[in-house]
């Protein structure tokens, strides 16, 4: 009878400190600021973005890959920061039917703005906007 109330005790224990544990871990993850939370996609395997300020040249890269044969597509948006928000100084689009797509271009740019990178990945019907700042 001692037996298995020292087993009862022992689980019960055990139990407690799962859960004392598993809620720290948690709360200690939600505190992380760096915690990226990365969308599932089916068609999408990835994107890369790239946005490169040398001087008044503005280089601007952007790559799509996909985990099988579908339309790609990116549309790149080159968008400069005025008192009233960004704005749109040149736009870039490509598409085609595979599973990467690249695109790369340049354009010169007023040193005394800031700028970032705007891109629209389409892949079959999946769809990423990712913003660069440089």
């Amino acid at each position: 009878m001692k037996c298995k109330m020292h087993i009862k005790r022992l689980i019960l224990i055990c139990l407690s400190f799962l859960l004392i544990f598993g809620c720290y871990s948690i709360a200690n993850a939600a505190e992380k600021e760096d915690v990226e939370i990365n969308p599932c996609y089916i068609v999408m395997l990835g994107n890369t973005t790239n946005l490169k300020i040398n001087g008044i040249k503005a280089s601007c890269a952007a790559t799509v890959t996909a985990r099988k044969s579908t339309t790609l597509k990116i549309k790149m948006e080159l968008q400069k920061n005025k008192s009233s928000g960004y704005t749109t100084v040149e736009t870039w689009t490509d598409s085609s039917t595979g599973i990467c797509l690249a695109i790369s271009k340049t354009r010169n740019i007023n040193i005394f703005y800031d700028y970032r990178l705007k891109v629209t990945f389409t892949a079959g019907s999946e769809t990423a906007v990712v913003y660069k700042y440089c």
